[in-house]
């Protein structure tokens, strides 16, 4: 019994790796790839992230003293709610400062305890690319995306960052300390993207319990926590007609149209962009409506982001029946100007039917092509594979705390799965012949 005993424990060692590789990117731009997690010991005499003793005042509100960038580093800002299929077929939960030629420093805009850095730089990129999360309170924080580098006194810390690798940190920072850079990256990102969570609000999604961390449903305007002077400055740089002045992403409306939606069918666990749709409005003019698209089962209508035409997106309910939407292509480049013609039914009230035609019509009627999107998230209600299944195991926490745009993967639990089927299965064996 000593020899299965020996074999269980190899094959349950084997699930438990399996399982920790079972991560995916997917946000704007980003690959899917997996790497190893790197475990820092205590830095700077502090514990690890997320216990006591650190310098922070976490019951106190937060006011940033600083914006992240100087004012003549960046042409403009773009705000919450920006959408740019596949990656983000859903409106973007951060803004963006549109970067200047040149290289800039990254500051902290409150102190805090920086948490974690992920280096997404992969082998054959002529760029660095950095994300880096601050935790400002128990229940606040802000990340950068998208930096060219980390500043040398952290890596002084850290040590070097592998490429595609992510640490957990616990290190002290001051308002104004500088975190990072920022540049335009050729190949990459033109922006530094800036996220802010406040874990004291949820948005009004009609099932936020099942977006994991596709979408962070706690997620604010980074610019309102600047005090009043650097909020006037930073918002006179915006670009945006409409209300409210930083953005929006929550467009949800029960009954209605208006908001997020995502392909029955769908697998579960899995944050797959191509099979969501939104209704929503345009980021730089609260009044035009849009229609993003995260994958081809609309096809003929491609995937991108289309000006609409037609009834407005939160009046249109079940009682409307079939109602008639006239696209125009605007992102990306390749199918701006091009027209489709789409038409959508309630028929429920998280539930709604779609169909796309090439070019302008009237008068079109459902066929057998015609798909079906609900409300629900891959995580289905009260289920977060991405979260609750994994903090149940301490390990697997650790070997999956990505920060953008992740879940469990299918293959990574089937592994798994297996492995231990085989362990049981190699223990009856050894069983009947003894």
């Amino acid at each position: 019994m000593l020899r299965g005993k020996r074999i269980l424990v190899v094959v349950i060692g084997i699930f438990l790796i399996g399982l920790g590789f079972g991560q995916v990117g997917c946000a704007g731009g980003y690959p899917s790839h997996f790497g190893w997690v790197h475990f820092l010991p205590t830095v700077g005499g502090y514990a690890p992230a997320g216990k006591a003793d650190t310098p922070v005042s976490f019951k106190e509100a937060v006011t940033f003293t600083y914006v992240p960038l100087e004012d003549d580093s960046y042409d403009y800002i773009i705000p919450l709610g920006n959408v740019g299929p596949p990656g983000h077929t859903f409106p973007s939960d951060h803004i963006y400062f549109v970067l200047k030629d040149g290289s800039y420093p990254v500051v902290a805009p409150a102190s805090g305890v920086i948490t974690e850095i992920v280096n997404w730089t992969q082998s054959d990129w002529s760029y660095q690319d950095y994300e880096l999360h601050i935790k400002h309170t128990d229940t606040f924080e802000t990340y950068f995306y998208h930096m060219s580098g980390i500043a040398d006194w952290i890596l002084s810390i850290t040590g070097e960052i592998e490429s595609e690798s992510q640490i957990t940190v616990n290190i002290p920072v001051a308002a104004g300390q500088e975190v990072g850079r920022a540049e335009k990256q050729p190949g990459g990102s033109v922006c530094l993207d800036w996220g802010a969570i406040n874990y004291e609000i949820t948005l009004n999604f009609i099932h936020p319990e099942t977006y994991g961390e596709g979408v962070n449903v706690h997620t604010v305007c980074p610019l309102d926590y600047l005090n009043e002077t650097l909020k006037q400055q930073a918002y006179a740089k915006v670009w945006r007609t409409g209300d409210p002045p930083g953005g929006k992403i929550d467009y949800d409306l029960p009954g209605r149209l208006s908001g997020n939606w995502f392909m029955e069918g769908s697998p579960p666990g899995v944050w797959d962009c191509s099979t969501q749709l939104a209704f929503v409005y345009y980021v730089y003019n609260a009044s035009q409506m849009i229609v993003s698209v995260g994958g081809n089962f609309l096809a003929p209508l491609p995937i991108g982001v289309f000006n609409a035409t037609g009834p407005d997106f939160g009046s249109v309910s079940a009682d409307n029946g079939t109602v008639t939407y006239h696209l125009v292509g605007e992102y990306p480049d390749n199918i701006k100007g091009q027209i489709y013609t789409l038409i959508v039914q309630v028929v429920g009230d998280e539930r709604i039917r779609v169909e796309a035609f090439e070019g302008y019509q009237e008068g079109k009627s459902f066929t057998d092509k015609a798909v079906y999107y609900n409300r629900i998230g891959p995580y289905g209600p009260g289920e977060d594979y991405g979260e609750t299944f994994i903090l149940d195991l301490a390990i697997l926490n650790q070997l999956t705390s990505y920060s953008q745009q992740r879940s469990l993967i299918v293959f990574g639990v089937a592994g798994g799965v297996i492995a231990v089927l085989a362990a049981a299965l190699t223990l009856v064996m050894f069983r009947g012949r003894h």
